[in-house]
Order: C-alpha cells, then structure tokens, then sequence
C-alpha cells in the first residue's frame, strides 16, 4: 500500500539478524525503541534487535505479524499484531507506532486497518492494544478520558488516547506503573519479611527458584500462572482463562532466556496440603542491567488473609537485590482497582511514575 511517498508493507520476521532481509526488521526495531523512549522518557523499555526477534518467533502459543510504513526507505511507523494460538482465540492484540515527525499524516490509521483485517482474516473479534505513559494518570472529570472500570482516568491531550478513540477503541482500564529504588532498603524490606512471616504462621514457607521452576513444583506453578490470567481485576476486558500445563512452563523459561533475561520466584508453600498457595516473578535483562521487571504476583483465594504476598515479594526483593547487584530501578504495573496489591506496594516503598491504558474494540464485519 502506497500513499504518496509512505508505503506500507508486511514485515517479515527472519530467521535471525544475519538472514537476508533482517535490516528492515533491525530499522523497525530501533524505531520501536526511540518511540518508547520518547513516550517514557527514558530508555527502560529499549530491547535489542535481538531480543524483540525472539519475542517474535511463531510458537504453539502465539504467532506475530508485522508491518512496516516507509518514507523513501527510512522506517517512520509499525504494527505488530500478536495471535494467541492455545487460547482466547477470539483476540488479537495489536501495538502502532508512528515517528513524532510523521504523525496526523494517516499513517497510524492505515498501519492499524492492514492489522485490523489480518486479525479479521484469522477469526478474531476482539482488538486489545495497552499504551504506556510516564506521569500520573488523570484525576477523574468531564475533561478526561474515563475508562469503563477502576477510578484512574487519561489525560484528554494524550495523543495515543485521541488516536484509540478516533479509531473505535474503548478505554476499558487504567494501570498504574509505579518503580522502586534498588537496592532496597533493607531494614525496611527485613521487617515486612519478618512481619508476613509471623502473620502466615507455621503452615506456610517460602519455595524459590531461578529461571526454571523444580520438577516437582510444575504442573502447580502451570496452575498458578493459569489462575493469574482470571483472577487479577480485568475490568471488561473480553480476556478468558490462559491454559498451561508443564510444557507451556517450560518454553516460557526457554524463551525467557533466548531473550537473554533471568528470573526469579518465589513461591509460598501451604506445608499441611503441600500446594503452592501463591508466586511472584521478577525478570531481569542482561542487555538492561538496571532495570527489573515484576511480573506475576498471585495468591489462591482459598489462602489469602496470611500475608502471603507480602511474603514472597519481600523475599524475592531481598535475593534481587544480592544476585543482581548493577540492578537500580524495579518497575511494576497494577490495575488502579487493585488496592490490596497497590498498599503492599507503598509499603516495600514504590512510588507511583506512569500509567498503562487497557484499550479494547470489537471487529465488525463477518469475522464478528
């Protein structure tokens, strides 16, 4: 597709960076990067060419697509729309990125219809796309961007909220992004750990790992993870429960380490049933060495009330702290709803600096 000297054009995704056609892959990852990196402030979120090329390859549980819009070879805009294969088949989720210096030229809005009708031609109904921002979210008002679930709301001069409403999507959920300075304080961190564990009492100890979870303990993490895609506030999101099993464990820790990243969990042991009653995840880039991202943190229904998240969060901060001393900044994401998550956060000390939109659109035409 052409449009005056902007083309638009499938991406494909190379066997690897060596591969004939890696450069525009390569160009379009970079781009990516100054667009985070603009939106962040910072470059927290750069990922290398090589690591986004790994986040991209086909698997049994996803499969990518990519498109590149070009002003005279020079990338100025992307879409990425990733399939979940293995569940929520109705979905697709769908990420576009305009260069500042070509934005409200349209080209934004055709990156997102070519997405758009690749996810209508595969039987998805469902768009999801989260855009991240440094800075506090808005204070609720007839000027700002409400979304359908929690109390945060966006700013109405933000530019990627004007662009999602312009193009059929709804705001259904705020995020609020909050970092904690590492390394820890550890007095602070040594009593919140001493305190959960008083609390949980004797039937509950501490399990951890890094990178790959004991045999043992498998199929009850798979569990974990499978109860973390229902059981955090989704607001309405169309977004149903992930399946994982043992296998879907194992190639995610493989893929997490052919992106060259290092996890750690820890996990809260009910000793009278031997289940696993709760986890939480950090991850960790070589290519980032100061940043550590908190992924999962979950607790059963059946055994909250104990401190257990405390616990295990507290616990996981004090080992990232010793096995990944270069490590200056943790970065987390809560629904703003979540006020249990969000107060044992303000006691571990984070505080808040941006926020993520949950947006949504349902497809029209025979695919929906």
């Amino acid at each position: 597709m052409k449009q005056g000297s902007i083309s638009i054009a499938a991406l494909a995704v190379p066997d690897s960076l060596e591969s004939a056609g890696a450069a525009d892959f390569v160009a379009s990852a970079q781009l990516a990067n100054l667009v985070n990196g603009l939106a962040w402030g910072n470059n927290d979120f750069w990922a290398s060419p090589a690591t986004r090329l790994e986040s991209s390859r086909p698997s049994g549980y996803a499969v990518s697509r990519l498109w590149a819009a070009q002003d005279r070879g020079r990338h100025v805009g992307r879409a990425l729309l990733e399939l979940p294969l293995a569940d929520n088949l109705e979905n697709a989720f769908v990420h576009v990125m305009v260069h500042p210096e070509y934005r409200h030229r349209g080209i934004g809005t055709r990156l997102l219809r070519m997405a758009e009708q690749e996810a209508a031609a595969a039987g998805r109904q469902v768009l999801m796309s989260w855009a991240k921002q440094a800075g506090l979210p808005a204070e609720p008002s007839a000027a700002a961007v409400l979304p359908r679930s929690g109390p945060d709301a966006l700013p109405a001069e933000s530019a990627s909220a004007r662009f999602a409403l312009a193009s059929g999507f709804v705001l259904e959920q705020v995020e609020r992004i909050s970092a904690l300075a590492l390394p820890p304080d550890a007095a602070r961190t040594e009593a919140l750990l001493a305190a959960a564990q008083e609390r949980a009492g004797a039937d509950y100890g501490l399990i951890v790992w890094e990178d790959s979870c004991p045999p043992e303990f498998v199929g009850q993490y798979a569990r974990l993870r499978q109860r973390m895609s229902t059981d955090i506030p989704q607001g309405l999101l169309e977004y149903g429960e992930e399946r994982w099993d043992a296998d879907r464990v194992r190639h995610h820790e493989a893929e997490a380490r052919a992106k060259g990243a290092r996890t750690l969990v820890a996990a809260a042991l009910h000793r009278p049933t031997g289940e696993l009653a709760g986890h939480t995840v950090l991850e960790h880039y070589r290519e980032q060495p100061e940043v550590v991202f908190q992924d999962d943190t979950l607790v059963l229904g059946s055994h909250r009330g104990h401190r257990l998240g405390m616990l295990v969060k507290a616990a996981n901060l004090q080992r990232a702290a010793a096995i990944w001393p270069e490590a200056r900044r943790l970065l987390t994401w809560n629904a703003s709803e979540n006020g249990h998550m969000l107060a044992i956060n303000l006691e571990l000390g984070f505080v808040p600096v941006g926020h993520e939109a949950a947006w949504q659109k349902r497809l029209a035409g025979p695919a929906a």
